[in-house]
């Protein structure tokens, strides 16, 4: 029974905090979109973050922005399962894409691969929570790599695919099932692998 209370909570929060930021987003009136998760974890800036084009289908998709910057920008005609956008920077995905599910598209590291420069994250992450209630607030950015990612039309992502930062996916590419594109995928070619290699040219 606890349980099933804090699910209905959690759900109703998540309503909630959709509806605080239904200004953020810019939908087209023929789009289809229903959203899992729709996360500002600082102040976010007096503009749109989430663009959705035309007879475009997104399905329980999570938008998370760590900082102010950010966006997402989804074209006509697209078709995206469950997936989540992690953005600093900016996500673009063009027209005619079509993206199964459980999709990670992750435009920053997140964190310094150098101990020195990230060995107070921890530290803030836990100061930040304890008196603003979001844990990134005096996180220091500036030794953060972060780059945009493409996806170019006619593009095909399988499931379980995981697309880091500075990634092209070129026009009419297919992704193979679970890979984590590092680089960027020629037009009409199939990659796939961890990391994604190219493995077919298409016609």
């Amino acid at each position: 029974m606890m349980h099933f209370i804090k699910k209905k909570i959690k759900s109703f929060l998540a309503r909630r905090k959709i509806a605080q930021y239904q200004e953020k987003l810019s939908i087209a009136p023929s789009a289809i979109l229903t959203i899992k998760n729709l996360d500002f974890r600082t102040i976010p800036e007096e503009r749109t973050y989430v663009l959705i084009g035309a007879k475009s289908v997104v399905s329980f998709a999570s938008f998370i922005f760590e900082t102010s910057d950010g966006s997402v920008s989804i074209g006509e005609n697209v078709q995206i399962g469950p997936s989540r956008f992690i953005s600093k920077s900016s996500i673009v995905i063009e027209d005619d894409v079509t993206m199964a599910w459980d999709i990670v598209l992750y435009d920053h590291d997140s964190h310094s691969v150098h101990w020195s420069e990230r060995s107070k994250d921890n530290e803030r992450c836990y100061d930040d929570l304890v008196k603003y209630g979001d844990n990134i607030r005096n996180k220091d950015w500036s030794v953060v790599k972060t780059s945009g990612i493409r996806i170019c039309s006619k593009a095909w992502i399988g499931f379980g695919v995981t697309i880091l930062k500075g990634v092209t996916i070129g026009e009419g590419a297919v992704i193979g099932a679970m890979s984590v594109v590092t680089k960027d995928v020629p037009p009409w070619t199939v990659a796939a692998g961890n990391p994604a290699r190219v493995v077919k040219q298409l016609k």
